[in-house]
């Protein structure tokens, strides 16, 4: 009698409980890798934000964080234009778009349903007062 008091115990609190635990541990991974792809962006984005600021370079720019603890199924795409029609003005702001997501099915591009963190900004052109007054403005 003790053994089918001590298993239906186990069966009515204890199997509930491991399935909590086990539920709570899945999303806490899907947070921490959320967490992840948010820090990677941003950093992708301001990593381009600086060389265009140096550079006004145009290039689309994308690869994986293969590097990184071998997570290749994560990959990144930053797109600059300074086209009005991508929210830019030509040779004077920039428009910059970083995406990182989970690339699950391979293919190199995000799909519908594939994780994905989509951070953007826009960088200006410095112009100096100097610059202004020698082309006589």
């Amino acid at each position: 009698l003790e053994v089918v008091a001590a298993g239906t115990i186990i069966a009515t609190a204890l199997v509930p409980a491991l399935r909590m635990m086990r539920d709570s541990l899945e999303v806490s991974r899907g947070l921490e890798e959320a967490d992840l792809m948010s820090t990677l962006c941003v950093d992708k984005l301001e990593e381009q934000m600086n060389n265009v600021a140096a550079t006004w370079d145009r290039t689309t720019t994308s690869g994986n964080y293969a590097a990184l603890e071998g997570r290749s199924y994560l990959k990144f795409r930053i797109t600059k234009s300074d086209a009005v029609s991508d929210g830019g003005i030509v040779n004077r702001l920039m428009a910059i778009t970083a995406v990182v997501w989970n690339d699950a099915n391979g293919n190199g591009n995000p799909d519908t349903g594939e994780k994905k963190v989509t951070f953007a900004t826009k960088v200006s052109k410095f112009v100096s007062y100097n610059d202004y007054e020698a082309k006589g403005m």
